[in-house]
Protein backbone atom coordinates (compact mmCIF):
# COMPACT_ATOMS: atom_id res chain seq x y z
CA UNK A 1 0.00 0.00 0.00
CA UNK A 2 2.95 2.03 1.07
CA UNK A 3 4.41 1.41 -2.67
CA UNK A 4 1.60 2.19 -4.34
CA UNK A 5 1.14 5.51 -2.58
CA UNK A 6 4.71 6.77 -3.74
CA UNK A 7 4.08 5.67 -6.75
CA UNK A 8 0.61 7.71 -7.41
CA UNK A 9 2.70 10.91 -5.29
CA UNK A 10 5.56 10.27 -8.17
CA UNK A 11 3.22 10.09 -10.77
CA UNK A 12 1.69 13.45 -9.84
CA UNK A 13 4.75 14.73 -9.58
CA UNK A 14 6.24 14.12 -12.84
CA UNK A 15 2.86 15.60 -14.64
CA UNK A 16 3.19 18.59 -12.49
CA UNK A 17 6.57 19.02 -14.06
CA UNK A 18 5.06 18.03 -17.51
CA UNK A 19 2.49 20.76 -16.86
CA UNK A 20 4.93 23.27 -16.07
CA UNK A 21 7.39 22.63 -18.92
CA UNK A 22 4.71 22.67 -21.46
CA UNK A 23 3.19 26.19 -19.98
CA UNK A 24 7.14 27.22 -19.75
CA UNK A 25 7.12 26.69 -23.51
CA UNK A 26 3.55 28.13 -24.46
CA UNK A 27 5.05 31.44 -22.87
CA UNK A 28 7.85 31.08 -24.83
CA UNK A 29 6.50 30.38 -27.92
CA UNK A 30 4.32 32.90 -27.37
CA UNK A 31 6.91 35.80 -26.55
CA UNK A 32 8.98 34.77 -29.85
CA UNK A 33 5.23 35.15 -32.25
CA UNK A 34 4.45 38.84 -30.14
CA UNK A 35 8.56 39.98 -31.18
CA UNK A 36 8.18 38.32 -35.05
CA UNK A 37 4.94 39.99 -35.50
CA UNK A 38 6.73 43.46 -33.78
CA UNK A 39 9.47 42.87 -36.08
CA UNK A 40 7.39 42.56 -39.43
CA UNK A 41 5.48 45.75 -38.22
CA UNK A 42 8.23 48.04 -37.56
CA UNK A 43 10.03 46.88 -41.03
CA UNK A 44 6.43 47.82 -42.59
CA UNK A 45 6.53 51.27 -40.53
CA UNK A 46 9.88 51.92 -41.71
CA UNK A 47 9.29 50.98 -45.24
CA UNK A 48 6.18 53.21 -45.07
CA UNK A 49 5.42 56.89 -47.30
CA UNK A 50 3.76 59.73 -47.11
CA UNK A 51 0.42 58.39 -49.59
CA UNK A 52 -1.65 61.00 -51.04
CA UNK A 53 -5.36 59.46 -51.77
CA UNK A 54 -6.88 62.28 -53.45
CA UNK A 55 -7.08 65.84 -53.14
CA UNK A 56 -7.10 67.55 -49.86
CA UNK A 57 -6.56 63.42 -48.21
CA UNK A 58 -3.40 62.06 -46.78
CA UNK A 59 -2.19 59.28 -45.01
CA UNK A 60 0.97 57.52 -43.35
CA UNK A 61 1.61 55.29 -40.83
CA UNK A 62 1.82 55.70 -37.08
CA UNK A 63 5.38 54.84 -35.74
CA UNK A 64 3.81 53.38 -32.38
CA UNK A 65 7.23 52.06 -30.79
CA UNK A 66 8.58 55.50 -29.42
CA UNK A 67 8.61 55.78 -25.34
CA UNK A 68 7.27 59.13 -23.90
CA UNK A 69 11.20 60.09 -23.14
CA UNK A 70 11.55 59.69 -27.24
CA UNK A 71 8.76 62.13 -27.70
CA UNK A 72 9.57 64.74 -25.07
CA UNK A 73 13.32 64.72 -26.38
CA UNK A 74 11.66 65.52 -29.76
CA UNK A 75 9.29 68.72 -28.57
CA UNK A 76 12.35 69.65 -26.52
CA UNK A 77 14.15 70.17 -29.19
CA UNK A 78 11.31 71.64 -31.58
CA UNK A 79 9.04 73.46 -29.20
CA UNK A 80 11.13 74.09 -25.92
CA UNK A 81 7.66 76.23 -24.81
CA UNK A 82 5.77 73.94 -24.85
CA UNK A 83 8.12 71.02 -23.55
CA UNK A 84 7.83 73.41 -20.17
CA UNK A 85 4.24 73.67 -20.03
CA UNK A 86 4.41 69.82 -20.38
CA UNK A 87 6.63 69.26 -18.12
CA UNK A 88 5.13 72.22 -15.25
CA UNK A 89 1.62 70.17 -15.52
CA UNK A 90 2.55 66.91 -15.36
CA UNK A 91 1.41 65.67 -18.46
CA UNK A 92 1.63 62.05 -20.14
CA UNK A 93 2.81 62.53 -23.41
CA UNK A 94 1.02 59.99 -26.06
CA UNK A 95 1.44 61.08 -29.49
CA UNK A 96 3.17 63.82 -31.41
CA UNK A 97 2.05 64.17 -35.34
CA UNK A 98 4.93 66.81 -37.04
CA UNK A 99 3.53 68.15 -40.94
CA UNK A 100 4.63 70.56 -43.29
CA UNK A 101 1.34 72.13 -44.61
CA UNK A 102 1.26 74.35 -48.10
CA UNK A 103 -1.40 75.83 -50.28
CA UNK A 104 -1.89 74.85 -53.77
CA UNK A 105 -0.83 77.58 -56.06
CA UNK A 106 -3.23 79.55 -58.68
CA UNK A 107 -2.97 82.62 -60.94
CA UNK A 108 -5.96 84.85 -60.79
CA UNK A 109 -6.37 87.56 -64.08
CA UNK A 110 -9.08 89.91 -63.64
CA UNK A 111 -9.48 94.01 -63.85
CA UNK A 112 -9.41 96.30 -60.60
CA UNK A 113 -11.74 99.51 -60.02
CA UNK A 114 -11.52 103.12 -60.63
CA UNK A 115 -12.50 104.87 -56.66
CA UNK A 116 -15.17 106.83 -57.00
CA UNK A 117 -14.05 109.46 -55.15
CA UNK A 118 -10.31 109.27 -55.86
CA UNK A 119 -9.82 108.80 -59.43
CA UNK A 120 -5.87 107.99 -58.76
CA UNK A 121 -6.91 104.89 -57.03
CA UNK A 122 -7.67 101.23 -58.28
CA UNK A 123 -9.63 98.89 -56.17
CA UNK A 124 -9.12 95.75 -56.51
CA UNK A 125 -10.41 92.74 -54.60
CA UNK A 126 -8.80 89.12 -54.31
CA UNK A 127 -9.74 85.74 -53.19
CA UNK A 128 -8.70 82.60 -53.20
CA UNK A 129 -9.05 79.95 -53.85
CA UNK A 130 -12.21 80.95 -55.26
CA UNK A 131 -15.03 83.98 -55.08
CA UNK A 132 -17.89 81.60 -54.22
CA UNK A 133 -15.82 80.16 -51.21
CA UNK A 134 -12.59 82.33 -50.19
CA UNK A 135 -10.59 81.07 -48.03
CA UNK A 136 -8.26 84.18 -48.27
CA UNK A 137 -9.40 87.72 -49.25
CA UNK A 138 -7.05 91.19 -49.99
CA UNK A 139 -9.58 94.23 -50.08
CA UNK A 140 -7.21 97.49 -50.92
CA UNK A 141 -6.64 99.72 -53.52
CA UNK A 142 -3.44 100.80 -55.32
CA UNK A 143 -2.53 104.65 -55.81
CA UNK A 144 -1.56 105.23 -59.75
CA UNK A 145 0.82 107.81 -59.07
CA UNK A 146 3.04 106.13 -56.55
CA UNK A 147 2.18 102.35 -56.74
CA UNK A 148 1.66 102.45 -53.24
CA UNK A 149 -0.90 99.90 -52.15
CA UNK A 150 -2.83 99.41 -48.91
CA UNK A 151 -5.11 97.04 -48.17
CA UNK A 152 -6.73 94.28 -45.62
CA UNK A 153 -6.33 90.46 -45.56
CA UNK A 154 -9.19 88.53 -44.20
CA UNK A 155 -9.02 84.50 -43.23
CA UNK A 156 -12.11 82.47 -43.69
CA UNK A 157 -12.27 78.87 -42.09
CA UNK A 158 -10.25 76.04 -42.48
CA UNK A 159 -11.90 72.65 -42.11
CA UNK A 160 -9.41 70.01 -41.36
CA UNK A 161 -10.42 66.38 -39.95
CA UNK A 162 -7.40 64.40 -38.40
CA UNK A 163 -8.37 60.57 -38.25
CA UNK A 164 -6.55 57.69 -36.69
CA UNK A 165 -7.51 53.94 -37.89
CA UNK A 166 -6.21 50.72 -37.22
CA UNK A 167 -5.16 48.26 -40.02
CA UNK A 168 -6.31 44.36 -39.89
CA UNK A 169 -2.35 43.95 -39.80
CA UNK A 170 -2.19 45.98 -36.31
CA UNK A 171 -0.91 48.95 -37.51
CA UNK A 172 -2.56 52.47 -37.45
CA UNK A 173 -2.95 54.91 -39.91
CA UNK A 174 -3.20 58.51 -39.65
CA UNK A 175 -5.35 60.78 -42.17
CA UNK A 176 -5.24 64.74 -42.40
CA UNK A 177 -8.30 65.47 -44.79
CA UNK A 178 -8.78 69.17 -46.01
CA UNK A 179 -9.84 71.12 -49.03
CA UNK A 180 -8.74 69.89 -52.25
CA UNK A 181 -6.53 73.04 -52.43
CA UNK A 182 -4.84 71.89 -49.05
CA UNK A 183 -1.77 70.27 -49.71
CA UNK A 184 0.48 67.96 -46.76
CA UNK A 185 4.39 68.11 -48.02
CA UNK A 186 5.69 65.85 -45.01
CA UNK A 187 3.86 64.37 -42.38
CA UNK A 188 5.45 62.01 -39.37
CA UNK A 189 3.36 60.36 -36.74
CA UNK A 190 5.12 59.17 -33.59
CA UNK A 191 3.47 57.61 -30.58
CA UNK A 192 3.97 54.97 -27.58
CA UNK A 193 2.91 51.78 -28.18
CA UNK A 194 -0.87 51.25 -27.81
CA UNK A 195 -0.92 49.10 -24.73
CA UNK A 196 1.06 51.59 -22.99
CA UNK A 197 -1.87 54.17 -23.65
CA UNK A 198 -3.48 53.30 -20.35
CA UNK A 199 -0.85 52.93 -17.66
CA UNK A 200 -1.53 49.46 -15.76
CA UNK A 201 0.05 48.25 -12.56
CA UNK A 202 0.57 45.04 -13.23
CA UNK A 203 0.38 42.67 -10.03
CA UNK A 204 2.92 40.57 -9.88
CA UNK A 205 1.73 37.88 -6.74
CA UNK A 206 -2.14 38.04 -6.07
CA UNK A 207 -3.72 35.80 -3.27
CA UNK A 208 -6.40 33.60 -3.67
CA UNK A 209 -8.85 31.60 -1.40
CA UNK A 210 -11.89 29.32 -2.09
CA UNK A 211 -13.70 26.27 -1.76
CA UNK A 212 -15.42 23.02 -3.39
CA UNK A 213 -17.70 20.25 -3.43
CA UNK A 214 -17.37 16.88 -4.76
CA UNK A 215 -20.36 14.52 -5.67
CA UNK A 216 -19.09 11.28 -6.31
CA UNK A 217 -20.23 9.71 -9.68
CA UNK A 218 -21.46 6.48 -8.00
CA UNK A 219 -23.31 8.21 -5.01
CA UNK A 220 -22.27 6.21 -2.23
CA UNK A 221 -21.89 8.98 -0.38
CA UNK A 222 -22.97 12.66 0.22
CA UNK A 223 -19.93 13.95 -0.90
CA UNK A 224 -16.87 15.91 0.40
CA UNK A 225 -16.26 19.75 0.74
CA UNK A 226 -12.31 21.24 -0.13
CA UNK A 227 -10.70 24.29 0.84
CA UNK A 228 -7.94 25.80 -1.23
CA UNK A 229 -5.93 28.93 -0.86
CA UNK A 230 -3.20 29.57 -3.38
CA UNK A 231 -0.72 32.68 -5.64
CA UNK A 232 -1.61 34.21 -9.27
CA UNK A 233 1.97 34.69 -10.72
CA UNK A 234 2.45 37.25 -13.55
CA UNK A 235 -1.10 36.88 -14.32
CA UNK A 236 -1.02 33.07 -16.12
CA UNK A 237 0.38 31.50 -13.53
CA UNK A 238 -1.62 29.65 -10.43
CA UNK A 239 -0.68 27.45 -7.68
CA UNK A 240 -2.84 26.15 -5.23
CA UNK A 241 -3.07 24.41 -1.81
CA UNK A 242 -5.82 22.33 -1.22
CA UNK A 243 -7.51 20.30 1.94
CA UNK A 244 -11.08 18.60 1.67
CA UNK A 245 -13.07 16.53 4.45
CA UNK A 246 -12.02 12.84 3.64
CA UNK A 247 -8.19 14.24 5.41
CA UNK A 248 -6.45 14.72 1.57
CA UNK A 249 -4.09 17.15 1.02
CA UNK A 250 -2.96 18.50 -2.74
CA UNK A 251 -1.54 20.91 -4.67
CA UNK A 252 -2.44 22.20 -8.12
CA UNK A 253 -1.25 24.11 -10.76
CA UNK A 254 -2.91 25.99 -13.91
CA UNK A 255 -1.50 27.84 -16.33
CA UNK A 256 -3.84 30.21 -18.20
CA UNK A 257 -2.52 29.64 -22.10
CA UNK A 258 -5.64 31.95 -23.63
CA UNK A 259 -8.19 34.51 -22.98
CA UNK A 260 -11.44 35.32 -25.03
CA UNK A 261 -11.28 38.95 -26.08
CA UNK A 262 -14.94 40.43 -26.38
CA UNK A 263 -16.07 43.10 -28.72
CA UNK A 264 -17.67 46.44 -26.76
Amino acid sequence: MIHKDKFYLGLVGILLLILLFLAWRIEGLENDSANSSDDLKKSIIASDSLIKESDGRYAKLVDYYKSEKDLMSEIKGSNADLYAVIKKQDERILNLTSAVITLRSSIDEGFGKINPNDSNLIDIALTYPSETDPFIKWNGSVNRKNAAYRGEWTFGKLPIQIVVTEEKRGTWKHRIVGPDWFIVDSLQVNSIPPDKYVPEVERKVQFMVGGSYFIPADKSNFGWVGIGAGVNLFTKHNIMVTANTRQEFGVSYYYQFHSLKRNK
